[in-house]
């Protein structure tokens, strides 16, 4: 009660709540009759109150979503220390980012990617308040300090928030239809272009968190997937499904407040409660999809949703086909002038002729070639291309011969149809808005 002294109900409130030393900024708004705050700390010369009046918008487009404001107060710690990440509390969250992504926010910069990029990781972590520090997985609560905590639905606490992240920013009014679909094309892409995809359902990538997401080694884009990336297009797919089986009437909005008013308490939600709501919302039976979708690693399906919202893929650029740049397959990294192989795809020709991460590649076709020389080389080379590597494999040399294939296009894009019917345009307007 004294000053510079704080007292907390309990431990675990002790441990969720962030300590900040400095001299922040200080930028107060409210909403729902709720005081909020944005700190930020350092970077002062290109960080203004614009943002906060952004943050509030973002606040408001949640708000309208969950329909209350579980606080009594909500506090953005935004720490501009260039870096990047993002920590969510229970009554507060703590941001980390750089001076350089609001610095220029006038109409000649297109799109705003970086200052995007933050409303993002804004909504993200303001998301949880919700879904992961109130509605959470029934292993997450009470809180177990001593003991690794295995659970299989991080897809929902992560993979939905990801996926309502930027729908919130776009129905906050803070991004157009065409910058929404590309961050949203930007996970789908991630994960249509891991080949791990085909080999580690998305709720076991979940139960392997503690062992394999924050220590990836050569072979994990091979091996697993990201429950963040494929979390959120589940939830995309999980939306459109919804609205497709009610006629437009539910939607997944319907459903995380259904799992909310059931299972925000301090007990949580088991994986079959909450593909029971999924279900209830729908208004139909939903295991088989879900099973599938959930438990094995098979394809993802998006003609459904592509329909529904009146969407397709974007199509190649004209005389695409013909300049399309080779690729070996090979994810490499510089060790001073060295050229060290980081990673090896599945399925491509490297894979194929055997080189290993590891392997430092020293020739191409009897030529040396240093880090730095490594992209023009191969930019002197064209899809079906036989090339021969020498490689020091722990101080061996080796010859590899491979073919280069065309880099796939980038086909994983989404835009609205031309010729998109009036009510597929009113279900995408509706599904873009609160």
């Amino acid at each position: 009660g004294e000053n510079h002294r704080f007292v907390a109900p309990d431990y675990d409130t002790v441990v969720d709540s962030p300590i900040v030393a400095g001299n922040p900024t200080i930028h107060k708004f409210e909403v729902g009759g709720k005081p909020h705050y944005l700190f930020n700390f350092g970077g002062d010369r290109f960080w203004d109150g614009g943002a906060a009046r952004d943050v509030r918008r973002v606040v408001e487009s949640s708000f309208r979503l969950w329909g209350s404001l579980p606080y009594d107060k909500y506090v953005f710690l935004n720490v501009i220390a260039e870096a990047s990440g993002g920590l969510e509390h229970k009554n507060s969250t703590l941001l980390l980012t750089s001076r350089w992504a609001y610095r220029v926010r006038d109409a000649a910069e297109t799109g705003r990617p970086n200052y995007i990029n933050w409303l993002d990781l804004v909504a993200h972590e303001f998301f949880h308040v919700w879904n992961v520090k109130r509605l959470r997985p029934v292993e997450l609560g009470p809180f177990d300090y001593e003991n690794e905590v295995y659970t299989k639905s991080l897809w929902v606490a992560e993979g939905l928030t990801s996926y309502y992240a930027p729908l919130i920013v776009k129905r906050a009014g803070l991004t157009g239809t065409t910058q929404f679909l590309r961050l949203l094309s930007r996970r789908i892409e991630t994960l249509e272009t891991t080949p791990g995809r085909l080999v580690q359902p998305v709720e076991t990538s979940s139960y392997d968190a503690w062992i394999h997401l924050y220590r990836p080694n050569e072979n994990t884009p091979n091996s697993g997937i990201s429950y963040y990336t494929k979390g959120a297009v589940i939830g995309l797919l999980l939306d459109a499904k919804i609205r497709s089986a009610t006629g437009g009437r539910k939607s997944l909005d319907d459903a995380m407040r259904l799992a909310y008013e059931r299972y925000s308490g301090r007990s949580g939600f088991t994986p079959e409660e909450f593909r029971r709501v999924l279900a209830e919302a729908a208004g139909t039976d939903l295991e088989g999809w879900l099973k599938e979708t959930l438990e094995t690693a098979t394809e993802l399906d998006y003609r459904e949703m592509l329909e529904w919202f009146g969407l397709r893929w974007q199509t190649g650029t004209p005389g695409e086909s013909k300049n399309q740049k080779p690729t070996t397959g090979l994810v490499t990294r510089a060790d001073g002038s060295r050229l060290i192989v980081n990673q090896v795809r599945r399925d491509t020709p490297a894979y194929a002729s055997g080189i290993s991460a590891g392997d430092e590649i020293l020739a191409v076709d009897g030529y040396r070639v240093l880090a730095e020389q490594w992209p023009s080389r191969m930019d002197q080379y064209r899809p079906g291309d036989q090339i021969e590597l020498l490689i020091s494999r722990r101080g061996e040399l080796k010859k590899v011969s491979l073919s280069l294939v065309a880099e796939s296009p980038k086909k994983w894009r989404l835009e609205v149809k031309p010729d998109a019917t009036d009510e597929q345009k009113d279900r995408l307007e509706k599904w873009l808005s609160n």
